[in-house]
């Protein structure tokens, strides 16, 4: 069913630059005249990096060795693999895999007591080493290092416990509670295998780790994890049902007092009972304040964990001024066009702009354009701050069999601008005899007005799948090597020059276009806090340490396998589609299933699946309270509650005869903002109730893909970017609003 992970094969070379300009003459290895044959069947084959048939033997091995209670052999052989694993990954389930190294630490904490003891022995010397470096230092890599290597010597749940308070320190509460709930005793079912990495007898006060998992949920302020229920099968968080910080962490709080209603101890610098710190903790925050948070929209869904609420717009009132747009790049008369898209594949909204205070940044394949968003005049004198040595008044084609469309996002961290130019295509025909030269990466330096810093482009046969997410560390992003099966990766670059620091291959598995046709993706990651997520749209979603990549868990879930490409089904339109991250769960809408998934972060255990119903939800929005809110032609709001997970609870619109999506909707405030062709929809939040139609072909506008952004709403359309300001009455009919920004029309 699935191989191991197989060598890489090119196919042409390819070097850094835009698509060629002008007309373009037939570039497919196999000229397509008609759509006939456009069935296809994809290979079941998920290819991952797994452990070879060698170590599998000698993992097996050691597996009999402790049955046999051969200890001494067993644990030589767990600490080699352990140490020579390099990421490999070794299936936990039929869909989960996990490093060798994460296995073999699974294995030692299920250990039997006279076992663990003689492991004990013999890495406690270097695990006491690690703590009190990383104590005495506050190093966390030295703590990390006891939990990766040594989880269950008698240092493992002291290194969880001193990790969740830097982590609590650091805001960071989904991974401080992950560092805490590990703590925690782990009871599996009977005959079936530890796969939680719970600590095995740990001696610390459990009542006071639960009293910290209580108090990450009042500070949390979402939806949290029930600390006391790990044991099921998988070890999945059972998650509570509560559509408000207060209630969940009330419900928290009492199963809190019937384990340990008299514990006493010392939480948030004071002294007393733990429940009656909690109480009084519980009681105060309903008159707290609400965090402060980054008014900037940072990249793709406004930051990296791609689940941002804009700010709540006042009202929606006339066009404040509008910016012509250099459209998508052709394809001509594409041969293959999904249905039941929420745009028009012809003419697709490929523009997603940033916001940073006063500044708009928005970018097309050759150029990356600012301009002051109370205005929209340049920010500096010039709107293109950068603009590729290569581009003309012609704009790009692509080719007419070419699956996708183009998409341009960008990335700001700190004063540093990063993008995806050039090429969208990303897949080409194998044998194809005029190679398109791929995409590369540039950092702009805001604070010297937009000045090149960096150009990369990738090395012979990879493509850079889309605009990258950073942080302190570097620069993340995915990358592919293509043939008939792509294979996918995730790199590291540094922010500062560009170089590669590390990569790391994923998976590789069969896409529609099978290497005869060309296709364009722009796939993005996700980051939260250490962690990568990469829904790879190849079967399988990827979770990583950013720090270098090293494989966490990477699980797989059915893909549609069969098809049309004269009538694809709509999911396969979810192009710009990554992982959502909301409090330690993963929701992921796959290109290639119909269905929306949710995972456990952590673990990577599947909590749960929506239905076919939902194949035309594009983008998933955002979380609001016990909703996941996703839009397409539709708008759907998902319930999280525990009894009705997964379930479609609203649709709008109910009947056909109402206007379908036009364009990525937001989530602002209290409302979802959800963009027809001709008319923008609000509606509340939690009861899914329309507050209010705002007529944009009155205004001069139309819909696109929305961001609200100080004050105003910004609209971007297949040929243009218009904000619409927060006052005045609609356009008279037949007029036109003046184009705030003629002179540097492209």
């Amino acid at each position: 069913m699935r191989s191991g992970r197989v060598c890489w094969w090119t196919f042409t070379s390819l070097a850094c630059g835009i698509l060629w300009a002008g007309a373009a003459a037939p570039l497919s290895a196999q000229p397509i005249g008609s759509v006939a044959g456009s069935q296809f069947e994809l290979a079941d084959t998920v290819q991952l990096d797994q452990v070879d048939q060698a170590v599998l033997a000698q993992w097996e091995r050691a597996k009999a060795l402790l049955a046999d209670r051969q200890w001494d052999e067993a644990l030589d052989i767990l600490g080699q693999l352990a140490e020579s694993s390099e990421g490999k990954l070794l299936a936990v389930t039929n869909c989960r895999y996990l490093s060798l190294r994460a296995c073999c630490q699974l294995q030692l904490a299920a250990l039997p007591p006279d076992a663990l003891k003689l492991y004990r022995q013999r890495v406690d010397p270097i695990a006491k080493k690690w703590y009190e470096q990383g104590i005495a230092q506050r190093n966390r890599a030295a703590l990390e290092k006891i939990v990766d290597r040594a989880f269950a010597s008698r240092y493992g749940d002291k290194a969880l416990m001193a990790l969740g308070e830097m982590a609590l320190e650091a805001g960071d509460f989904a991974a401080a509670r992950w560092y805490w709930e590990r703590v925690l005793p782990s009871t599996p079912p009977a005959g079936t295998p530890r796969i939680w990495p719970g600590y095995p007898d740990t001696d610390l006060d459990l009542a006071a780790v639960r009293a910290r998992l209580v108090l990450v949920s009042i500070l949390e302020g979402k939806k949290g994890t029930n600390p006391t229920s790990r044991d099921g099968p998988e070890g999945a968080a059972h998650k509570l049902d509560s559509s408000s910080s207060s209630s969940r962490a009330t419900e928290e709080l009492a199963a809190f007092v019937r384990l340990h209603g008299e514990a006493q101890g010392r939480l948030g610098g004071h002294e007393g009972k733990y429940a009656d710190l909690l109480g009084a903790l519980l009681a105060d925050s309903v008159a707290w304040p609400p965090a402060a948070s980054d008014p900037n929209w940072v990249t793709f869904a406004g930051n990296s964990r791609r689940n941002r609420i804009a700010s709540r717009l006042s009202d929606v009132g006339a066009i404040a001024w509008r910016l012509p747009l250099r459209p998508a790049p052709a394809a001509g008369d594409r041969l293959f066009e999904p249905p039941g898209a929420s745009e028009n594949p012809r003419e697709p909204l490929s523009f997603h702009p940033l916001q940073l205070g006063n500044l708009v940044l928005v970018n097309d394949s050759l150029r990356i354009l600012a301009l002051r968003l109370d205005t929209g005049q340049p920010a500096w004198g010039r709107a293109a701050i950068y603009e590729s040595q290569l581009s003309g008044p012609a704009a790009p084609r692509l080719p007419p069999e070419m699956l996708g469309s183009p998409r341009f996002t960008l990335t700001c961290f700190e004063d540093k601008l990063f993008a995806r130019m050039g090429s969208p295509v990303t897949g080409q025909p194998q044998g194809g005899t005029t190679p398109l030269r791929p995409g590369c990466l540039v950092c702009l330096d805001l604070a010297a007005e937009g000045r090149l810093v960096w150009k990369i482009a990738p090395e012979e046969g990879w493509a850079f799948e889309g605009s990258p997410v950073a942080d302190a560390r570097g620069l993340y992003v995915a990358m592919r090597r293509q043939d008939i099966r792509p294979q996918v990766s995730v790199a590291c670059f540094d922010a500062d020059n560009g170089r590669l620091r590390w990569r790391r291959f994923v998976c590789g598995a069969e896409t529609p276009a099978r290497g005869v046709y060309y296709e364009s993706t722009h796939h993005l990651l996700t980051l939260s806090g250490d962690t990568l997520y990469y829904n790879t749209n190849l079967g399988a979603v990827a979770a990583l340490r950013a720090d270098d990549g090293y494989p966490l868990w990477v699980s797989l879930y059915p893909r549609a396998r069969r098809g049309d490409l004269a009538r694809l089904a709509p999911h396969w339109r979810r192009d710009l589609n990554p992982c959502l991250f909301d409090d330690g769960t993963l929701l992921v809408a796959p290109a290639d299933s119909p269905r929306i998934f949710a995972f456990d972060a952590a673990t990577g255990h599947m909590l749960w699946q929506t239905g076919s119903e939902v194949e035309d939800a594009e983008h998933l929005l955002g979380v609001a309270g016990q909703w996941l809110i996703a839009g397409g032609r539709k708008l759907y709001w998902i319930s999280l509650k525990e009894e009705d997970r997964g379930r479609v609870k609203h649709v709008w619109p109910e009947t056909s005869d109402q206007p379908p999506g036009y364009g990525r909707g937001v989530l602002a405030g209290s409302d979802v903002l959800w963009p027809t062709r001709d008319k923008l929809y609000i509606f509340d939040q939690q009861t899914a109730e329309p507050r209010k139609v705002v007529d944009l072909r009155a205004r001069g506008a139309s819909g696109g893909n929305l961001l609200p952004a100080g004050g105003q709403l910004l609209i971007a359309t297949e040929t243009e970017l218009i904000a619409v300001g927060p006052h005045g009455r609609d356009a008279p009919p037949g007029s036109a609003p003046p184009l705030a920004v003629a002179a540097h029309q492209p």
